[in-house]
């Protein structure tokens, strides 16, 4: 006969659960008996490995002395630098015999830019001050403009008020 039976979800987590929880339990039941059998050892045996640690110990470099050579080596780079830094090569720097174009257009925009006002405009500037200097200061008198978007009607009533304020 053939047993032939659907197991749901839960039913099947229960089964597995309990199938692992007893291989959890015959493995952690032989750990003592397991770690009893690692710790019987002879005194000799944990003497070398006692030996055996601090010869491994003792070949490890100083730890203080790699961080001075480190520091030394860092403080001697910046030295280094410092020196390179001050006393620049002056090839790097452009010499006064070259005629770079850019250098000279540089220093063309710089020199108008320092006068306020472009070369081409310096006569016209003259003519504007000797004018400004010889017109006589007046008040400034009230001008009215016609607005082209105004009918005739408005046009008339304006010409009225003006001629009004004439007299």
């Amino acid at each position: 006969m053939q047993l032939t039976r659907h197991l749901s979800n839960e039913e099947l987590s229960e089964i597995i659960f309990a199938s692992d929880q007893q291989h959890l339990r015959r493995t952690l039941g032989t750990l003592p008996e397991w770690a009893r059998a690692a710790a019987e050892h002879p005194d000799a045996f944990w003497e070398r490995q006692q030996a055996e640690i601090r010869k491994r110990i003792s070949s490890l470099p100083d730890p203080s002395s790699s961080r001075s050579a480190t520091a030394w080596a860092g403080a001697f780079a910046v030295v280094l630098l410092a020196i390179f830094l001050l006393h620049g090569s002056p090839a790097a720097r452009p010499s006064n015999a070259q005629n770079d174009p850019d250098q000279e257009l540089l220093i063309a925009v710089e020199q108008s830019l320092q006068s306020g006002l472009p070369q081409a405009l310096e006569p016209a500037a003259l003519l504007a001050n000797e004018i400004s200097n010889s017109q006589p200061i007046s008040t400034p008198r009230r001008v009215y403009k016609e607005n082209p978007n105004e009918d005739r009607r408005t046009e008339g009533r304006r010409n009225a008020d003006q001629s009004n304020e004439d007299q």
